[in-house]
């Protein structure tokens, strides 16, 4: 591990660090972007949500799950424009490219999935508005994908 990070540090580590930072940003900005629009904007409700909450027992407020939801839509999105991004300009790497995407998919899942409590935590319990909760669970999910997708989705053959 100690090397896996001495590499980071060296300079095509560091390059690909600000080229992850900045496909990041894009994403970003599709992924709030299609959040504010759904959640916000447009005030989405999904039919489902009802059935969802009723499955849960009413344990989770029909609002609560709708953003969930907007919050799965946008990340979805960003994910496929970030994968696509990253393969051709951060990484460089396009060969394998189903296997790729499951990887980045899977690590993007485990990513929704965090970022989900994350947004459950910071907006249900700590009551923080969900933007700025959004915001930081995206700055902390990205910071685990990224080590993870350097050394195993984009890893060099």
């Amino acid at each position: 591990m100690k090397q896996q990070i001495s590499d980071l540090i060296k300079s095509n580590g560091v390059k690909q660090l600000i080229k992850y930072g900045m496909v990041g940003m894009v994403g970003l900005v599709i992924d709030m972007g299609i959040y504010y629009l759904l959640v916000s904007a447009f005030a989405v409700h999904y039919p489902f949500s009802s059935h969802i909450s009723a499955i849960l027992g009413g344990k989770m407020s029909i609002g609560m799950l709708d953003i969930l939801i907007s919050n799965i839509i946008s990340q979805t999105l960003a994910v496929i424009n970030n994968f696509i991004l990253n393969s051709y300009f951060t990484f460089k790497v396009t060969d394998n490219k189903l296997k790729r995407f499951a990887s980045f998919a899977s690590i993007a899942i485990m990513g929704m999935v965090i970022s989900s409590m994350l947004l459950t935590l910071f907006i249900g319990i700590m009551k923080i508005d969900d933007l700025i909760a959004k915001a930081f669970a995206i700055c902390i999910v990205a910071a685990i994908q990224f080590v993870i997708n350097k050394f195993f989705t984009f890893k060099q053959h």
